[in-house]
């Protein structure tokens, strides 16, 4: 299927978007992008488990805030909340289809959709279900409320959504480092 006149004026929009930035311009601009190694870094090891990919969590991240082009520290919060959500459902369905393939091969019928009906019997039986979509609709809300966040401070406007203008340093747990 090929992508509507939307989609590919759309993407066409975005590349030519993302030719033209050329990064921080003003000194401050400058000392606050410096810190976004320092903030990222925090939030991937809080977030991504030892058997993940950091790099994979940092370009999540990284796509999450070339969409939305945070101004401040409380957008920049609003996506790492976002992105947070976002990888940790995502890690929810890789245990939810563990799961299932799991006790799919334990299954013996020979029919596949027997072996399926049969595997979904069991997980249903316990807890398990019940817990992962709750855990999931719980990310679902997390993800959904920072995004309202987020568009509300948009909505704001940047004339009443100034924060950290008089410090170089990050605030929150980061302030916490320094």
């Amino acid at each position: 299927m090929r992508p509507s006149k939307a989609i590919l004026a759309a993407r066409a929009a975005s590349r030519a978007n993302g030719a033209i930035g050329r990064g921080p311009v003003t000194e401050a601009g400058k000392r606050n992008s410096s810190q976004n190694a320092i903030r990222h870094g925090l939030l991937s090891k809080s977030t991504v488990l030892q058997n993940e990919s950091g790099e994979t969590f940092e370009r999540l991240l990284a796509q999450h805030q070339a969409k939305l082009r945070p101004a401040d520290d409380v957008e920049e919060g609003a996506i790492e909340e976002m992105a947070s959500a976002f990888w940790r459902l995502r890690r929810l369905w890789t245990i939810e289809t563990r799961l299932f393939d799991n006790c799919i091969e334990k299954r013996t019928e020979t029919d596949e959709r027997d072996r399926l009906a049969g595997a979904f019997s069991a997980p249903a039986a316990g807890n398990d279900l019940n817990l992962l979509d709750r855990y999931e609709n719980k990310l679902h809300r997390m993800y959904q409320r920072s995004l309202h966040k987020f568009l509300l401070l948009r909505e704001l406007g940047p004339e009443n959504n100034q924060t950290n203008l008089d410090s170089d340093k990050p605030c929150g747990i980061l302030a916490l480092e320094a």
